[in-house]
């Protein structure tokens, strides 16, 4: 038995993935897709796994094939929070588009400080968790309304 997602509408917290493994807490609106997919919305930290995530990629598969993210630290800012700029840089249209064109500077939202990595151009998807009663559910729903089981290890969603 499977279930749709949420029927929330605006944004919702759970987890995302491009290909299964590894997955991430973001927020994402499940309403707001582009070609199916979600463009989900991340937490600094959560930037900085990403980051460490797709420079492994990058050494791995190649620049040539691998767009990478990259968190410049900048110390505190006046109130103590910490000060970054963050880069989505997209190596494959570098020879051709110059590095001004490939690279885009990643401003966090004003109203909760999340960074949105991807959408409208990665294929993210909201995870799923599978319960012992032979059905999958998206991370935000919990327990399960079949039979009210618990996810396998609960998880940290994005604040």
């Amino acid at each position: 038995m499977t279930h749709s997602p949420s029927q929330e509408t605006g944004p919702v917290r759970t987890r995302v993935t491009i290909d299964g493994v590894p997955d991430y807490p973001a927020v994402v609106d499940p309403a707001d897709r582009w070609n199916g997919f979600v463009s989900p919305f991340f937490t600094l930290d959560t930037v900085r796994l990403l980051s460490a995530e797709t420079l492994k990629d990058a050494s791995k598969y190649g620049y040539d094939c691998s767009d990478t993210i990259h968190v410049i630290d900048g110390g505190t800012d006046s109130n103590g929070a910490p000060r970054a700029v963050v880069l989505h840089v997209r190596w494959m249209y570098l020879e051709d588009e110059g590095p001004t064109q490939v690279t885009s500077i990643i401003n966090p939202r004003k109203e909760d400080g999340l960074y949105g990595i991807g959408g409208w151009e990665w294929a993210w998807s909201i995870s799923t968790w599978d319960c012992a009663c032979s059905s999958w559910y998206f991370h935000e729903t919990e327990p399960c309304p079949n039979c009210g089981g618990e996810p396998p290890s609960r998880v940290e969603l994005a604040a």
